[in-house]
């Protein structure tokens, strides 16, 4: 297996930035673009030199998924040690005395356990990877990183076949205005339950029948209880299916891998346990039912399906509206290692092109598409109530001054508060024209609220 010229590029971006006197940097790489070949021949090439290299991840199922490819590539792991993050903080002692420390999923990388690591060996060097350097916080990553080298964007790798292309179905199933946000700024557990509570989940068996049947599917739910709700209503309907968790047993969790990997098993059921580094390349299709405001979760549940294979087509089908505060996945991100405003990624968080529903198909697509390219709907009736709306708000112009003076406080009053509370068409599009958000957003925003028809 030889590597891909964008993972060389990668690979000489490091060294580049380490002969320009940098300690610790981050690469940052798509989800399925093959980071942990890129990590296992950095880690040849160390070891080679007999220096160590001490690697930590962050779930159980990483470590043996990383030796397995570590050793094929030819790794010297005598020199080489892969440890879970919390085994790791517990035998500092004992491990090796790395001269370089490996971080998988480097978003990571701010918390106490990882931080206790990198303080016990000062001098080693920190080369931390991941898809998304976002947190939801805002906090950059100035704290433990020098550098960045970004890896190469998804619509590239997507085009080049790197990555599985992939349509996006959106049927929203849970009551969005129940949502609230925790401290840690994403979306607390009792406020999703209230969201979801009404979900009907024979809704979710007949997405999938109608849009993936047949395939390989992993479902992200919001907690214990709906995972197994809905891994009960796939066996019901004679789809195999079963649900894990964080307190899954490991012997089970394993079997339940192996069963989904063999076809034994069709879909596998979860609560956020497969989001991050978890290969499985035959999984087609990927079912939404856990709301979020994290950037980072949403690429990496979203693109669990994507991992190439000849003639696949990957699907994803958001039942929780998650597109709408992201756009889509291959949406271009700037990343960075600075500082963020707090929730940076709401409402869109991307440069990406504005997109709707179809009402029919349920496809996500560009909102310029006069006809749908899933199912051949017509969008003319809805271009020409556009139209009228426009040429409406064109007549509006001879605005008194009081009128004015009103519409300005209300901009103030609306700029103050979060767009998830807007219940009116009118709050969304004075919102979006003080923020200057893209033509159509409002519409948008408000047609995945049910605000307009």
């Amino acid at each position: 297996m030889q590597l891909r010229d964008y993972q060389k590029k990668l690979i000489n971006g490091l060294r580049n930035s380490m002969a320009n006197g940098h300690k610790n940097i981050m690469v940052q790489s798509p989800a399925g673009s093959g980071k942990s070949i890129t990590m296992a021949e950095i880690a040849k090439r160390i070891t080679q030199h007999e220096m160590n290299v001490l690697f930590v991840v962050h779930r159980r199922e990483l470590v043996k998924q990383i030796k397995s490819t570590f050793v094929k590539w030819g790794v010297n792991m005598n020199f080489c040690e892969i440890y879970m993050v919390q085994t790791a903080t517990r035998k500092l002692e004992k491990l090796i005395k790395p001269e370089y420390i490996f971080v998988d999923e480097a978003h990571h990388s701010l918390a106490k356990t990882y931080k206790r690591i990198f303080d016990y060996f000062p001098v080693a060097h920190v080369i931390g990877f991941t898809a998304t350097p976002i947190r939801l916080s805002g906090k950059g990553f100035r704290e433990v990183y020098d550098d960045l080298i970004i890896g190469p964007k998804i619509s590239w790798l997507i085009k080049n076949h790197y990555l599985a292309p992939y349509t996006y179905y959106s049927v929203n199933l849970i009551d969005q205005k129940q949502l609230k946000r925790s401290s840690t700024g994403d979306y607390t557990r009792q406020s999703m339950e209230n969201a979801g509570k009404n979900i009907i989940y024979g809704d979710v068996i007949n997405a999938y029948k109608k849009l993936a049947n047949n395939s390989k599917a992993i479902v992200y739910s919001y907690s214990v209880q709906s995972c197994k709700q809905v891994a009960e209503e796939f066996n019901k309907n004679h789809i195999s299916a079963q649900e894990v968790d964080g307190k899954t047993d490991k012997d089970t969790r394993k079997k339940a891998m192996h069963d989904f990997r063999t076809g034994k098993i069709k879909v596998l059921v979860n609560a956020e346990l497969y989001g991050e580094g978890v290969d499985v390349p035959d999984c087609q299709t990927v079912i939404m039912l856990r709301p979020t405001q994290s950037l980072s979760l949403f690429i990496q549940q979203s693109m669990r399906c994507m991992r190439y294979k000849p003639s696949k087509k990957s699907i994803i089908i958001d039942q929780v509206a998650n597109y709408t505060r992201f756009g889509l996945p291959d949406f271009d991100r700037d990343w960075t290692l600075e500082d963020r405003s707090k929730h940076p990624q709401r409402e869109g968080g991307s440069d990406g092109p504005a997109i709707k529903t179809c009402p029919e198909c349920f496809g996500v697509i560009l909102a310029s598409c006069h006809e749908c390219p899933l199912c051949g709907h017509s969008f003319e009736a809805e271009f020409r109530k556009l139209a009228q709306d426009r040429r409406a708000e064109l007549e509006k112009i001879n605005l008194n001054a009081k009128e004015l003076r009103e519409r300005k406080k209300k901009e103030q009053e609306l700029l103050l508060r979060d767009p998830s509370t807007f219940t009116t068409f009118k709050e969304l599009a004075i919102y979006g024209k003080a923020t200057g958000k893209k033509p159509g957003w409002a519409w948008h925003m408000a047609k995945a609220k049910g605000l307009v028809k």
